[in-house]
């Protein structure tokens, strides 16, 4: 016999991690990504993603939807910056996924962390966006893609060295 202990404080079940990522998900995918065979594909991936969070096709459905943002012109329009967060926001729930077994029960102060520095990196990204898409007007392209080459050359070169380093060994 199951009981639920009672901790005076509130839980919510563990399934309910991966119904907010199927929540999120759905309406990206129903206006990110042009109608037809990818919207299916893209429909699955979520499907995937919550039934086995571990097989990381989460973030394979994050990159069909960031590569969909590439059909738009370069403008600032609700559906970029909503990209912009709702990719942020996938990724922190997909991650929240492989930690969270979905018959267990979370006490949601437990994610409040993660959610303040979702605000914190959203607040200045959001209005990076805003005045990189505005100034972006009357730039050349040239310049653009010089600009962006730059700060993909600058992102590996932050990443690398935490991806390269091994991990600490454990001790016996």
């Amino acid at each position: 016999m199951n009981r639920v202990p009672v901790l005076g404080v509130l839980t919510i079940p563990g399934w309910s991690v991966r119904a907010l990522f199927a929540a999120i998900a759905l309406p990206f995918v129903l206006v990110g990504i042009p109608v037809g065979t990818w919207t299916g594909i893209a429909a699955v991936l979520i499907g995937v993603a919550v039934w086995r969070p571990r097989w990381f096709t989460a973030w394979v459905l994050i990159g069909i939807l960031l590569l969909s943002s590439l059909v738009e012109p370069g403008t600032v329009t609700p559906r970029l910056l909503g990209l912009v967060a709702g990719v942020h926001a996938l990724h922190l729930v997909a991650g929240w996924m492989l930690v969270v077994p979905s018959a267990a029960r979370v006490q949601p102060a437990v994610l409040l962390p993660s959610l303040r520095r979702f605000v914190l990196i959203q607040v200045p990204a959001q209005a990076a966006a805003v005045v990189l898409l505005l100034s972006a007007r009357g730039a050349s392209s040239p310049l653009l893609a010089l600009l962006s080459g730059l700060a993909l050359v600058a992102l590996v070169g932050l990443l690398l060295p935490a991806l390269l380093r091994r991990p600490p060994r454990a001790p016996r």
